[in-house]
């Protein structure tokens, strides 16, 4: 049974080397495979006709491209607008989203949340990743608002332009979009000019590199950082439960 992940540029993608760690011991270790394919938007249609996958995941920048083609939509991917996980049924393909409950999962255990949440968020970025984020945390009493070159509309917190941002004092910082992924690590979002302090958790949804331009500017204002690579476990541990399920595969 073969499965991947798709979207453009895919060659930083982690989820092969990640699902080939999850069927290690698996007893259908060598009957499952798992691959990068590079797809554009425009690709979409050509790539669902003819390819013999079972599932996929789904990442930048087709996680609300793909939305169209899909024949049903879990209820998370039809709230937030944008699917990364994709089930092949009888009926058609079946769009999940696994990034809300991968990002919560990362910061579920913490001691902080209630200080957290009574302080304002900021999102950057509005794209699919971002909608997940704000998702998840507007379910778990979050308020704040989303940073963006172009509003897109569908948040359930204000959309705000990057060069509005003023230094105000932030619980939580969440960087959603692909600047700093490699190749193009020297890359960083608009950022308001905070002073130290004035910020308590950074997290940045990249993870290829791990120490993000970002979060190195946040940890040198005494910001905590946390890296997307936790996020990304806890997503695909999700996804391979949805196609386990569908194709009557052993979970573990």
């Amino acid at each position: 049974m073969h499965f991947a992940v798709i979207g453009s540029p895919i060659g930083h993608s982690k989820s092969p080397e990640l699902f080939e760690e999850f069927w290690t011991h698996h007893p259908w270790s060598s009957q499952l495979t798992y691959r990068r394919m590079e797809v554009m938007p425009n690709d979409i249609a050509e790539f669902l006709a003819e390819t013999d996958l079972a599932g996929f995941n789904v990442t930048l920048p087709l996680k609300e491209a793909i939305v169209p083609w899909m024949s049903t939509l879990s209820p998370a991917a039809k709230a937030m607008g944008a699917v990364n996980t994709v089930v092949r049924k009888d009926s058609g393909w079946e769009g999940h989203n696994t990034d809300a409950e991968g990002f919560w999962e990362m910061l579920a255990g913490r001691t902080d949340l209630d200080a957290l949440r009574r302080q304002p968020c900021l999102v950057l970025g509005n794209g699919g990743a971002a909608r997940a984020v704000v998702y998840a945390l507007a379910e778990q009493g979050f308020t704040g608002h989303i940073a963006c070159r172009t509003p897109r509309g569908g948040f359930p917190w204000p959309e705000i332009s990057y060069d509005t941002l003023t230094p105000e004092p932030t619980g939580l910082v969440v960087q959603c979009t692909s600047l700093g992924m490699h190749p193009s690590a020297e890359l960083c979002p608009p950022l308001p000019p905070w002073s130290s302090g004035q910020v308590a958790l950074a997290v940045d949804l990249v993870y290829n590199p791990k120490h993000t331009l970002f979060l190195q500017r946040l940890e040198e204002l005494g910001t905590e950082t946390l890296s997307g690579e936790a996020m990304l476990r806890h997503q695909a541990k999700k996804a391979w439960r949805y196609w386990a399920e569908v194709l009557n595969i052993p979970h573990i």
